[in-house]
């Protein structure tokens, strides 16, 4: 009770994820929170927000500073959340934050030095219902109906995100929220399940594209949730694989997805050098132990 008191003398009385007020039993909220649920869109676009609110300067609309230390609190914290639930996107996206810049500026330089990614970053496209609404209309076959039946079958909206908070840059932070984002093409295009060993799976390729340390503590941690023939599976067939197709296809941070929703699913993995999962993500049935 004592640390978490100290806790409360220099935490940021800001929204972390919805949560308002000092700090106290910050480490409760984080460890209780339900899945982020409450706004079902992206939030406005970054576009340079700095206005002061009790002598603080936010740059973009969710923005929450902190310094070194408070953000080293939020990482350790939302760390032992997603270990112990690596389904939680809130916590998964805390961790990625407080601890991906290094690997955030990694993936600006590159889009920086691509042709498209240069293309992305000025027209900065979000992913949001109205978006990719069109993909429902689009035919058999084609990149945008191979997503919108995968968001239909599971009932996903594209929109059902948790915003970029930590982040001290708009650049960095717009980066941040694509990488988000566009992780629902990955599903589409690797063939991954959304279940945990397709995730799993998915989070290692993520881990060769990005460079994000989140995706590799969120694969440590959340394969001690599979059984242990299925842990042997992954190990043995499927992080091998994810290696190899994360290292051999195009940067992912690169690809305007969106304008390419019409075109053939398997021409498009072909043209940006894919390697589908092995078919049993898709269609074993990992149990949790």
């Amino acid at each position: 009770m004592q640390g978490t008191l100290s806790l409360a003398a220099w935490l940021p009385a800001r929204t972390i994820y919805g949560y308002r007020g000092p700090a106290l039993g910050l480490a409760s909220q984080l460890a209780k929170r339900a899945s982020y649920s409450t706004i079902r869109e992206p939030p406005t676009p970054f576009r340079g927000l700095e206005h002061k609110q009790q002598e603080e300067t936010f740059l973009y609309d969710t923005h929450t500073p902190m310094n070194l230390l408070q953000k080293g609190a939020i990482a350790v914290l939302s760390t032992a959340a997603a270990f112990r639930n690596p389904a939680r996107a809130d916590m998964v996206a805390a961790l990625g934050e407080t601890t991906g810049v290094t690997a955030l500026q990694g993936m600006l330089r590159r889009m920086q030095d691509s042709v498209t990614g240069q293309q992305i970053l000025r027209d900065r496209p979000r992913v949001t219902s109205e978006a990719v609404a069109h993909a429902w209309d689009l035919p058999e076959g084609t990149f945008g109906h191979a997503y919108a039946k995968f968001m239909g079958d599971r009932n996903f909206t594209a929109g059902d995100r948790p915003p970029v908070r930590f982040i001290d840059d708009i650049e960095l932070a717009y980066v941040a929220a694509r990488a988000r984002e566009v992780h629902d093409f990955w599903h589409v295009l690797f063939g991954c399940h959304t279940n945990v060993f397709g995730e799993l799976a998915l989070k290692a390729v993520e881990l060769v594209q990005t460079g994000m340390p989140m995706t590799a503590l969120s694969v440590l941690g959340g394969q001690f949730r599979l059984k242990a023939q299925t842990r042997a599976e992954l190990y043995q067939d499927f992080l091998p694989w994810a290696l190899r197709a994360g290292f051999r296809s195009a940067d992912l941070m690169c690809l305007y997805y969106e304008k390419h929703f019409e075109d053939d699913l398997e021409d498009l993995r072909r043209q940006w050098r894919i390697e589908i999962a092995p078919i049993q993500a898709r269609k074993s049935k990992i149990q949790l132990q």
